[in-house]
């Protein structure tokens, strides 16, 4: 049975999140915006609305155990020319709540259709990062009549299958985040720990949502999958592909390598000092290679 603070432990921990969450946004999103719930098939998620109404729409969908608020560094930039949605994953950390379970990539898709038909939102950009990204390419796949370009910010596999050391991080992450949080994100997000000033959001940050995740029940994750060539050979839209030189995913240069062979005409920039931290990092190069992808 779920309770009326589903998916959260207690109907305090469902308060002290909403408040921290609310404060959060006032507190780092620079430009103004609405939030509204909206009903889907799997449940009501949280849309943060920002940009000119008339303009171009921009989805944006963030990456694992983060929220929609991970874009903060980046939304000035695309907000000018385009009317973006920053949407909080329904089975993630954020206020989006499933009523029902997300098991399979048909799941988040039938999840996807619903939302965007809610928003009366036909054709799009649609921008992903890491888990995001990921959900950005199988999007893409089951729905491409409506995804005019596709942005991939170091998505989570779908080009290249993932490091088995990062395989096994990320599983102790998961099982162990109280002792094993720091180490993992110092790892992952190395550059932006050793160069703090270089950082559009800090990393402490980032530290402070994990320990506000404990509001939460155990989330359980959709598998993460790769675009064979056949599938990629579909996507005619045009594609920006950008990752960090030091991601920790999988090899940048091999990834690139594959998407020239299977999607010659996408757009493939590696990023100097950055890693998995690329839209905060290198907040400054993501938002001027998006804008300029978006606009032209």
């Amino acid at each position: 049975m779920r309770h009326e603070w589903y998916p959260f432990v207690s109907a305090q921990a469902k308060e002290t999140y909403t408040t921290w969450y609310h404060q959060q946004a006032a507190m780092t999103w620079p430009v103004p915006f609405t939030e509204h719930l909206v009903p889907t098939a799997y449940g009501p998620t949280l849309v943060r609305t920002c940009g000119p109404a008339d303009a171009p729409p921009l989805i944006l969908l963030h990456g694992l155990t983060a929220t929609s608020l991970m874009w903060a560094p980046n939304i000035s930039a695309w907000a000018s020319s385009h009317r973006v949605y920053a949407i909080d994953t329904i089975n993630d950390y954020g206020l989006s709540v499933d009523t029902r379970n997300v098991i399979t990539k048909g799941d988040f898709m039938v999840w996807l259709d619903s939302l965007f038909d809610a928003l009366g939102l036909t054709s799009f950009i649609l921008a992903g990062m890491s888990y995001g990204g990921w959900l950005s390419g199988q999007y893409a796949l089951h729905c491409p009549r409506r995804v005019t370009k596709l942005i991939l910010i170091a998505p989570g596999a779908t080009i290249e299958h993932m490091d088995l050391e990062f395989l096994a991080k990320s599983v102790a992450f998961f099982f162990f985040p109280d002792s094993y949080g720091k180490r993992f994100s110092q790892w992952l997000f190395a550059d932006g720990f050793t160069h703090p000033e270089h950082c559009a959001m800090t990393l402490e940050q980032y530290q402070q949502t994990l320990r506000m995740a404990k509001a939460f029940q155990k989330r359980w994750f959709v598998p993460l999958s790769v675009i064979s060539d056949r599938e990629w050979r579909r996507l005619s839209m045009p594609i920006l592909y950008l990752v960090g030189e030091h991601d920790k995913l999988y090899s940048p240069e091999q990834a690139v390598a594959r998407l020239h062979h299977v999607s010659p005409r996408a757009q493939c920039h590696i990023l100097s000092h950055a890693g998995h931290d690329i839209t905060a990092v290198k907040a400054d190069e993501v938002n001027r290679f998006v804008s300029d992808f978006i606009i032209t």
